[in-house]
């Protein structure tokens, strides 16, 4: 349907962005759509009005960070890419025009991103569940040094990994950080999670693919005797989080989906073609 109220988010306030800010505000006010800004600090906390589309200005890092929050407060997440990949965009600028139009006529299209929730988990019980709409990423602090890890699916274990850091990725998330760890392409309908370990000592040691019903638990292990605390967790390469031996992560498939804007007719085929240079 045609939306009401839009909101506009561009968190890197450039020259570029302010001009693509009044042209959106002057297009939408004269299609009868209203239009609101929406700060980085409001989304953090969620303290905002919730639009009905929130119209993300820049590249893909911006689009991340307003997922968690559009997610949980059932908005339409879109956005004109500004950065250089935008593989999570709408469209970009020189497609500004159609989008506009296709929200005012209420024609555009409206995908189902899964999520993940990660919860850290001690003797004092588990931290509120943070979001994920790309990857859980586990590393140590310190560069270049290793990890151990116990991969357990659904209580069960699966392997103890030895590795640079292990990834936790949605379907979305394939074409990500997941990816360069040498990770499998996923259509993003796909009900699966993929678990990807980052440069692992053993060459056997390669992406497994499993159905997101399962809940994973990340547990860290002592280091060839040396009980390091510190180890790291990431969501979507935003906010870090520290980690310690006496800790473990639990990952599952959130109970909220992202809802993700597109321009009709949506062709996934087509855009791995063009961002990944196919």
């Amino acid at each position: 349907k045609k939306p009401s109220c839009i909101g506009l988010f561009a968190p890197v306030r450039s020259a570029a962005c302010k001009r693509l800010m009044q042209v959106l505000k002057t297009a939408f006010d004269g299609c009868g759509i209203a239009t609101t800004e929406v700060r980085a600090a409001a989304l953090e906390n969620g303290d905002f009005a919730a639009p009905e589309v929130l119209l993300c200005l820049g590249g893909d890092g911006t689009m991340l960070a307003a997922a968690e929050a559009a997610a949980r407060r059932g908005v339409i997440l879109g956005g004109i890419n500004m950065g250089h990949l935008g593989f999570l965009s709408a469209c970009g600028r020189s497609e500004v025009e159609l989008l506009v139009q296709s929200l005012a006529s209420g024609t555009y299209e409206v995908n189902r991103r899964a999520m993940l929730e990660v919860r850290a988990c001690g003797s004092d019980g588990c931290k509120v569940g943070n979001l994920a709409l790309n990857e859980i990423a586990l590393t140590r602090y310190q560069t270049g040094k290793m990890i151990d890890v116990d991969v357990e699916v659904d209580g069960c274990l699966l392997n103890r990994y030895h590795a640079d850091g292990m990834l936790v990725a949605t379907p979305t998330g394939s074409t990500a950080y997941s990816l360069s760890a040498g990770g499998p392409l996923v259509w993003p309908d796909a009900g699966v999670v993929c678990l990807t370990p980052v440069c692992p000592h053993s060459l056997t040691n390669r992406s497994v693919v499993l159905p997101d019903s399962v809940e994973l638990t990340l547990r860290p292990k002592e280091r060839r005797g040396r009980a390091e605390q510190s180890l790291i967790y990431s969501l979507d390469g935003r906010a870090t989080h520290p980690i310690t031996l006496n800790e473990e992560l639990r990952i599952r498939k959130a109970s909220v989906e992202l809802l993700l804007l597109n321009l009709p007719p949506s062709d996934y085929a087509a855009r791995l073609r063009a961002k990944l240079g196919w």
